[in-house]
């Protein structure tokens, strides 16, 4: 239900005290919001955009403070929900002050911190989506980056590239992946996309490729798990093939999160498993990939000391169970 804070319509005074995310403080008011951010114009500064997921602590003249999500500006007020079913306007001239917190610091159920990285686990994606204007910049092994943003309602696009191949005298790998998201309700979530690109020499012999999925994700952004099933094309036979995966992330606390991707292949699985540390923008990863690695082993050799010669005996072919360490990084706009 709204409310209004009554004042003299006399002596409006439009600027408030703003103190953004950085404590930077200063003079300035609020111009407008859109379903994506929020526009503040400042005295010396300009004009500053932040997402309009965030939440203010408004400081009322005498005194009085509460924390709210910004719904609505007029030219003499805004309208703040101060819960899921409390609503006030407050004129500007009562603010005194009002601090922003960042979407970052919004948790959900139960948390402080967001989940900053809901739309990925360590590689593969979920069904979430990237909000228009949001993004990520993610780094795994020091070697390979990619760049993932935002572009509409219920549309990404990212980029990624690998520097290794290029000390083997090759080119460097890069894709791009379109992806298209959407909601069916609270807890469900699909998704599409593709990746299309070049791979590099030091592993794949430099080969194109383009994948195609579709995946769904069941749960809620701190406990959710996702399917995705897919299908490559390559100039390399090898790399053509069907390919699914089964990934789930549980939130331990504010600070640490599990993460689990698993890869189905036809020729190994690819399962990974691991921690996800959070502060406010960055969020770190530390795992462990297993895979099954195939070598021969020769059976039944034997030496001919005469001739000098040896016999290898007969090949089999055998799989031993091969470990890594993974360790990722993601900053988050």
């Amino acid at each position: 239900m709204g409310q209004g804070v009554e004042i003299n319509e006399s002596s409006v005074i439009e600027s408030y005290l703003i103190q953004l995310d950085d404590n930077t403080l200063l003079k300035g008011e609020i111009k407008e919001i859109t379903p994506e951010s929020i526009f503040i114009r400042l005295d010396l500064l300009g004009d500053v955009i932040i997402s309009s997921k965030s939440n203010f602590i408004v400081e009322i003249d005498g005194g009085s403070t509460f924390r709210g999500e910004l719904l609505k500006v007029s030219n003499d007020s805004l309208l703040f929900n101060m819960s899921e079913f409390s609503e006030v306007w407050v004129k500007n001239l009562n603010i005194s002050k009002l601090t922003v917190i960042e979407w970052q610091e919004i948790g959900t159920e139960g948390f402080n911190i967001a989940n900053q990285n809901k739309t990925r686990y360590f590689f593969s994606p979920s069904a979430y989506h990237l909000e228009e204007g949001a993004g990520y910049y993610q780094n795994i092994g020091i070697f390979f980056s990619a760049v993932n943003v935002g572009i509409g309602d219920n549309t990404s696009i990212g980029f990624g590239t690998e520097v290794l191949s290029l000390l083997d005298d090759g080119l460097p790998t890069f894709y791009v992946t379109p992806k298209f998201s959407k909601q069916l309700d609270d807890n469900t979530h699909v998704a599409g996309g593709l990746l299309l690109g070049f791979l590099g020499g030091l592993v794949f012999d430099e080969s194109l490729i383009g994948i195609a999925y579709g995946g769904l994700t069941e749960g809620t952004e701190n406990k959710n798990i996702s399917f995705v099933l897919g299908h490559s094309i390559s100039d390399n036979k090898n790399l053509t093939t069907a390919i699914g995966t089964i990934n789930a992330y549980f939130r331990i606390n504010d600070r640490y999160g599990f993460v689990t991707e698993n890869w189905l292949t036809k020729g190994t699985p690819i399962l990974s498993y691991g921690l996800r540390k959070f502060n406010k923008r960055i969020s770190t990863d530390f795992g462990l990939i297993l895979y099954r690695e195939k070598y021969t082993r020769y059976v039944g050799g034997s030496s001919d000391f005469n001739s000098n010669t040896f016999y290898r005996g007969e090949p089999q072919e055998r799989r031993s169970a091969v470990g890594l360490p993974y360790v990722g990084w993601t900053f988050n706009w």
